[in-house]
């Protein structure tokens, strides 16, 4: 049984990704997030807990024309016990 689509399927246009580079997220240099650790120029340590494991994460981060910084995707993330 096949389901109804509310669109149309002669719809050419694909669906356009969301930026990272908006007004909704990201911090500024003046209110650093808790867990956030800035290691100088645009490279930031954040440490995350999630459930019951512990990460390490080493970004880059990027600032947008309104001063806002956002995470790009060049970075790593360990475990703090196999560093």
């Amino acid at each position: 049984m096949k389901r109804t689509s509310s669109e149309s399927a002669s719809s050419a246009t694909p669906a356009k990704k969301p930026s990272i580079f908006n007004n909704t997220g990201g911090f500024t240099a003046d209110s650093i997030p808790q867990h956030h650790y800035h290691l100088g120029e645009d490279d930031y340590a954040v440490v995350s807990d999630f459930g019951d494991v512990l990460n390490v994460h080493i970004r880059k981060f990027r600032t947008n024309e309104n001063g806002r910084i956002f995470p790009t995707k060049n970075g790593v993330s360990f475990s703090p016990y196999v560093y």
